[in-house]
């Protein structure tokens, strides 16, 4: 998303303003469920973890502060640089939704693995993140992906809505990948 834009939608705690979720354009995405109940960012956690576990530096494009608390809803310009290229992917995370369980059902009925237990941890996730991409082989998506899905502990449904995957699987993703999409 272009930040210009970006910043337009959010208040000078780098929150979305209101309903300005509705507004985000966002492109098709991984979901990632997430075991946390909010859509608060620990970037010195995210990124410590990124360093540690992907050899990726990750950061916001706008710093994010909570005075009143961890928002249900919320969006992030995160940019990312490591071995799989660099650029900036916009993160939407908002309260879980029947949808989104339906998909994650579908997705691990589908899956050559199915009955592994993912759908059971997303429908303990009351959250999730949609991570903008342009494919499911998008290297920066996938890599942020990962990083996120390691973090707030959930699993992942893939962009085209066939595939219910833990963080073993997306790492296993990346490895095959070896162009990297900015």
């Amino acid at each position: 998303m272009d930040e210009m834009l970006f910043r337009e939608l959010i208040d000078a705690n780098g929150l979305l303003k209101g309903d300005a979720a509705e507004s985000l354009p966002l492109r098709p995405s991984f979901l990632v469920f997430a075991q946390p109940g909010n859509a608060s960012i620990d970037i010195a956690a995210w990124r410590a973890h990124a360093k540690r576990f992907f050899a990726t530096d990750i950061g916001l494009s706008t710093d994010k502060r909570y005075p009143n608390g961890a928002p249900k809803v919320d969006a992030a310009n995160i940019v990312l640089s490591g071995p799989k290229g660099a650029g900036s992917r916009l993160c939407v995370a908002a309260p879980r939704s029947d949808d989104d369980l339906v998909l994650a059902e579908r997705a691990d009925a589908s899956s050559p693995t199915a009955g592994g237990g993912l759908a059971d941890l997303a429908r303990r996730c009351p959250t999730v993140w949609r991570v903008e991409a342009v494919s499911d082989e998008d290297a920066l998506s996938l890599t942020l992906t990962a990083i996120l899905a390691s973090v707030l502990l959930g699993p992942i449904v893939s962009v085209d809505g066939q595939a219910l995957f833990g963080v073993r699987t997306a790492r296993e993703k990346l490895d095959r990948l070896t162009t990297p999409y900015r």
